[in-house]
């Protein structure tokens, strides 16, 4: 964005400097001077910051070079023009000078948004190591969750206290994203508070845990927030609404009107965003987490800044859609359907699935919208353009893989090119926080935390499920195999879901559907947070010749009906088949071990849908407490992802285990000084 303001900033300069007339060329080069001077503060302005400051710390170093570089170039314009005309040198100065705060907050943002700062100043804070608010507890008894007797789907918690929960969660969980560890106290106090409340609550709490994480890494919420920061926010924008008014009270007869138009809106724009960005800051969770942690309620102002506050508890109280299952439009589920405004997540599971790339097509999103028709359409209408967009990269990335086929290049898939998103639904969740929460009830010991981190799907697995003829299908996981678990794991899925008949609701099925399209879009669409768990490279081959196979084998199908195509692979795979699939041996490739644990599970019934929700379940927690908490939070600025959240629900219920400190580390204080 302030790449685009810059360049079309200089494209007026440009333009004017070509068509200005000769008499008034002095007074348009003061004026594209004042211009010049919106560079430093659009590139300052915005309150986002790169995500690539979190890995790369030379970074903030490099943007105060350039920062300082073009203050410096500024100021050598200004000198050039101004001796020889004065009318614009306050109004340009009170920009310069609004701008150059800009950027310099985002400078200062920058260096402490660095992972090495944020590590430092973790391991140094007191008071995230000794910070242990038992008043969370006593909330939820006041609020009805004593008893622990609730509906999993109820939301009883306003807002307010969410995001005063969240922030208090906020500052001990911290740790986690430098890969430092919490004390005993903190993870007892986490573990009884996320075991009273519901499903929904837990959900409501960790994403508003993640959202601050998200605005102190990716956004300027460290030095925006800072009280100097107020004093230099009124500095600037005192100094844009001078500058309109200087600029106001001078005789513009000798300016070009485009020009003066051009100005105006750059002025009125800039004290629009300032403006913009203030009631930001007012309303934002920071602001309510400060009113409801710093007000005690007893004298007049508590008591308005704690209403204040709870009017906003309405506008982002949970809100919920129901979306029907396709094809079987009887069975229905809800799901989170925050307003756009209010949304902190994208509330959304990317979805990528093999065979869908085989077919060249988008993957099948599990449920569909149950709104208006004219909703539909308009929502439709406003796609259009993206649609075409897409169809537009598509045809480029179909020629460029055709290039490399005639240059006899071997393909990989770096990146699933069809990608869809399925709605975020309550009962997903709710299956995945019980699943932890019954882990939790065992993680007393160190033993079984540590096979909850290093183990695989199989510990989540019922025991009459793990038969013997399945016995080589849960086999450990690591990082050497983990990719061909998820790919192997991910066809059995697929064969199974198009070609068994569903009569009526079978959630564990839509789930492992879900999980199943989810852990494949992470594999080969977030390689940078997938490489803790598994050997990426090595991943994406394997995707592609299985990408090869399952082309070679439906080349042809006309219809390109994926039910029919997987029923007459399955047939061909079947006892009466032999071992060979399609002239290729089966039991060496990774699309023929699919298809081999998709025969096995033929004898379970409907109880396969038990054992594959099981296996995907254990594969997600696997991934999401050995991937480093770096990786989980760089994400954050592309909308979230749903691994993010199993990752800190599993931090929430005690569900970590480091070898160094074990389950929790009690003597910061002393590894501090070590430190030193």
């Amino acid at each position: 964005m302030a790449d685009s303001v810059a360049a079309f900033t200089v494209g007026l300069i440009s333009h004017n400097q070509g068509n200005s007339s000769a008499h008034v060329a002095e007074v348009d080069e003061g004026l594209q001077a004042f211009w010049s001077s919106f560079l430093l503060l659009h590139l300052g302005g915005p309150d986002t910051i790169t995500a690539f400051s979190l890995e790369d710390s030379s970074l903030w170093p490099r943007h105060l070079l350039s920062f300082v570089f073009q203050v410096y170039t500024a100021i050598y314009v200004f000198l050039r023009i101004f001796p020889n005309n004065k009318s614009l040198v306050i109004p340009t100065i009170l920009v310069f000078l609004a701008g150059v705060i800009k950027i310099a907050e985002r400078t200062l943002a920058l260096y402490l948004s660095s992972f090495p700062r944020i590590r430092e100043s973790t391991l140094l804070d007191k008071e995230i190591r000794m910070a242990v608010d038992s008043q969370l507890l006593e909330e939820l008894n006041v609020l009805g969750y004593e008893h622990g007797s609730f509906d999993e789907e109820s939301a009883k918690l306003d807002e307010s206290i969410v995001v005063k929960h969240a922030y208090s969660f906020f500052q001990i969980f911290r740790v986690f994203i430098v890969d430092l560890i919490f004390t005993k106290q903190q993870r007892e106090m986490s573990r009884k508070y996320f075991a009273k409340v519901s499903a929904m609550d837990a959900l409501r709490v960790i994403s508003v845990e993640l959202d601050f994480i998200y605005e102190k890494l990716h956004t300027k919420a460290l030095t925006i927030r800072h009280k100097w920061s107020y004093i230099f926010r009124i500095i600037t924008c005192t100094s844009i609404a001078v500058a309109l008014g200087e600029f106001n009270r001078l005789k513009k007869y000798q300016l070009l009107e485009l020009d003066v138009k051009i100005t105006h809106i750059l002025l009125f724009g800039g004290i629009i965003l300032d403006g913009i960005a203030l009631l930001m800051l007012v309303f934002s969770d920071w602001t309510v987490a400060g009113v409801k942690h710093n007000t005690t309620g007893f004298s007049k102002l508590d008591s308005f800044l704690n209403k204040l506050v709870s009017t906003t508890d309405y506008l982002r109280k949970p809100r919920y859609a129901t979306w029907e299952v396709e094809p079987n439009t009887n069975v229905s589920y809800k799901v989170i359907d925050t307003p756009l405004i209010f949304r902190r997540w994208s509330e959304s599971i990317s979805a990528c699935n093999l065979f869908s790339e085989a077919l060249r097509k988008n993957p099948r999103k599990i449920c569909k919208c149950n709104q208006f028709r004219g909703i539909v359409v308009f929502k439709n209408i406003c796609s259009f353009p993206f649609q075409m967009v897409g169809k537009i990269i598509s045809c480029v990335y179909e020629a460029v893989r055709m290039v490399d086929r005639f240059c006899g290049k071997r393909s990989m898939i770096a990146n699933a090119q069809y990608v869809s998103k399925n709605p975020f639904i309550n009962k997903l969740w709710i299956f995945l926080f019980n699943k932890v929460k019954e882990k939790s009830r065992n993680a007393d010991i160190p033993e079984t935390v540590s096979q909850i981190v290093k183990a695989s799907g199989n510990v989540f697995l019922p025991a009459r499920l793990l038969t013997s003829n399945l016995s080589e299908i849960s086999e450990h996981i690591n990082k050497a195999n983990f990719h061909i678990h998820i790919i192997r794991a991910h066809i059995a899925t697929e064969i199974w879901y198009n070609i068994e008949i569903c009569i009526g609701r079978n959630d564990e099925r839509e789930f492992s559907k879900i999980l199943s399209d989810y852990m494949l879009y992470l594999l080969l669409n977030q390689p940078n947070v997938m490489s803790a768990v598994a050997t990426v490279g090595i991943a994406q081959k394997k995707s592609a010749d299985t990408l090869r196979e399952l082309r070679h084998l439906i080349v042809s199908d006309e219809t390109k009906d994926l039910e029919r195509i997987c029923k007459k692979l399955y047939n061909r795979v079947g006892p009466r088949a032999g071992a060979v699939l399609g002239g290729i041996n089966h039991s060496e490739s990774a699309l023929g071990k699919g298809f081999d644990m998709a025969l096995r599970m033929e004898d379970l019934g409907k109880m396969k849908w038990n054992f594959l929700s099981g296996q995907w379940f254990g594969m997600l927690q696997y991934a999401a407490v050995n991937i480093k908490g770096e990786a989980h939070v760089q994400v954050l600025s592309k909308g979230g992802e749903l691994l993010a959240f199993v990752w800190l629900l599993m931090a929430h219920f005690g569900c970590f285990y480091k070898p160094e400190w074990g389950m929790y580390y009690e003597f910061w204080d002393e590894w501090g000084k070590l430190l030193d």
